[in-house]
């Protein structure tokens, strides 16, 4: 019997911003200033096998038109580059969301098929989502069509398998189709929350994200984040200024978190 298959996990850093606690935390800690990191995340198995992306990260002009202020900004070529990958060498993308530092440099991998829950994509196309507040943290819904009609996007309908130790699981709240990525790795079942939790402590003190959509379904998919990795130190936010600290730099802007 072939060994099951398991997976580094690296977070890409793409630089960060300075932001109120209580866009981390709702309405929590108002008036505290603290440093929100933009990651994105590659799982490379350790069998040899092909790399699979969590989200595209996004571009220059993607930044600069939102958040003038924003640090130490790396392309997702470049992060991708210790990999020996450029972003067309891509094969699979999991979609957490379709807000845009996650969905936003989409155009780039030209050779993918992306998997994004189907709940996601209805959201953003019916008129529940048509408020000023909730798009202006979308992508370019043009751009998921575009991938829709080329055969390239995969909806999915709950959880699912990507790969042999890669399942995908809703975790709405933060969006209503949002989902968040179970990773076989030699320590254990670890979990990439993404925005179902920005910051350790959202988990640690049952805190929904400050964006979200419905915080009694946020709330939920915290416990359920909790019950899908083998433990605690094996789930990782998706904006938490920690992992900047807790891991070292392998090469810049690239850290392995497990």
């Amino acid at each position: 019997m072939s060994r099951p298959e398991t997976y580094q996990i690296h977070a890409l850093c793409q630089g960060w911003r300075e932001c109120d606690a209580s866009y981390v935390l709702y309405l929590t800690l108002l008036g505290h200033t603290v440093r929100l990191p933009y990651f994105f995340w590659i799982l490379t198995p350790e069998g040899g096998g092909a790399p699979i992306l969590v989200d595209t990260g996004f571009l220059e002009g993607h930044y600069q038109s939102r958040y003038p202020g924003f640090e130490a900004f790396r392309r997702p070529r470049d992060l991708l580059a210790p990999f020996g990958l450029g972003p067309t060498d891509v094969g699979t993308v999991i979609l957490s969301h379709l807000h845009w530092d996650h969905f936003a440099a989409n155009r780039l991998y030209s050779s993918a098929d992306f998997h994004l829950q189907r709940k996601e994509i209805d959201f953003w196309r019916s008129p529940e989502s048509d408020y000023p507040f909730l798009r202006h943290f979308t992508g370019e819904m043009g751009d998921a069509e575009g991938l829709e009609g080329e055969g390239r996007l995969h909806l999915l309908d709950g959880e699912a398998e990507i790969a042999d130790g890669v399942t995908v699981h809703p975790t709405p709240g933060h969006t209503p189709g949002h989902q968040s990525v179970r990773v076989r790795t030699e320590e254990g079942w670890a979990v990439l929350a993404v925005d179902a939790a920005y910051v350790f402590r959202s988990l640690e003190s049952m805190i929904p994200p400050g964006i979200h959509v419905r915080a009694d379904e946020a709330l939920h998919s915290l416990d359920l984040l909790k019950d899908l990795a083998d433990r605690p130190h094996l789930i990782f936010p998706g904006h938490e200024a920690e992992i900047l600290k807790k891991f070292p730099e392998t090469h810049p802007g690239v850290r392995r978190v497990v």
